[in-house]
């Protein structure tokens, strides 16, 4: 495996979900291909949110401790590996709800991809948390989300904005709680710096 070809056709990828999403979207939906997007687009752009935190610790710390640095990487790689996969249980459960059809491959497309914006803000503001401002660029992912349900569940119109709005809540609720408790567990562990 080429890693230099990989990260361009991700770069790539993104670039096209971001400046034109629903041609993407559109394209997304009528592709049939065997491409497991955990592995192949979501894991390595976590990858690079845990080196982003592990250097931005480096720089930006008056003293580097290694262990911490390491377990604060470490922390943002496990809650972005939680939420895709509790995102993807809740966000597909919840289709048959609205009277859709459940689209375990797709949803998990969608949920990949939506993160991409937070994914994003996570390697920047990881890298200079000065720039910690920029968060909420993040916030695209939102917008992304919804139109990918829009573009390629299966839901009876009177229910999709209904079953957008309340799945984008409990996902939410999902990342905040992830979040709050490994930043306490790393609290715990690590009074310094946490």
């Amino acid at each position: 495996m080429d890693f230099k070809q990989e990260y361009t056709r991700l770069l790539n990828e993104s670039w096209q979900l971001i400046v034109e999403p629903k041609k993407f979207w559109i394209s997304k939906k009528e592709k049939t291909e065997d491409f497991d997007v955990f592995k192949g687009y979501y894991i390595p752009f976590v990858v690079l949110v845990g080196i982003a935190i592990f250097l931005g610790e480096l720089i930006s710390s008056s003293e580097f401790l290694f262990s911490y640095a390491f377990v604060k990487s470490l922390r943002e790689v496990a809650v972005y590996i939680l939420q895709f996969y509790g995102a993807v249980y809740v966000t597909n459960e919840l289709i048959s709800g609205f009277k859709g059809q459940k689209n375990k491959e797709m949803v998990k497309q969608i949920v990949a991809y939506s993160l991409s914006p937070f994914i994003v803000a996570s390697i920047i503001t990881g890298l200079l948390p000065g720039l910690y401002v920029l968060s909420i660029m993040g916030l695209y992912g939102i917008f992304l989300f919804a139109l990918g349900i829009q573009q390629c569940i299966e839901l009876p119109e009177e229910y999709k904005v209904r079953y957008i709005l309340i799945t984008i809540l409990v996902n939410f609720l999902i990342f905040a709680l992830l979040n709050l408790v490994s930043w306490k567990l790393l609290q715990f562990f690590y009074a310094y710096g946490a």
